[in-house]
């Protein structure tokens, strides 16, 4: 293989490999740095890889206290 087709070839599959964590990162997840320890130490198994990105799709937990106005509201 030559070198002009395995240096991009290697740049794919390691953004393909890293793909939970890019999420995780750009959408500003609360437990990205959990998504990158998933990802990087299991996600060679596929499994792993596949929690990785499941954790890093899901949408985050809100409290129902939350955006209600309970704190410093004494109007």
């Amino acid at each position: 293989m030559e070198i002009t087709l395995a240096v991009p070839l290697a740049i794919v599959l390691m953004v393909v490999y890293l793909l939970p964590s890019l999420i995780a990162f750009n959408r500003t997840h609360e437990k990205r740095w959990l998504i990158l320890a998933v990802n990087v130490l299991l996600g060679g198994s596929g499994i792993g890889w596949g929690i990785a990105l499941y954790l890093a799709l899901r949408k985050p937990r809100t409290s129902p206290e939350l955006g209600r106005g309970t704190l410093n509201s004494a109007a």
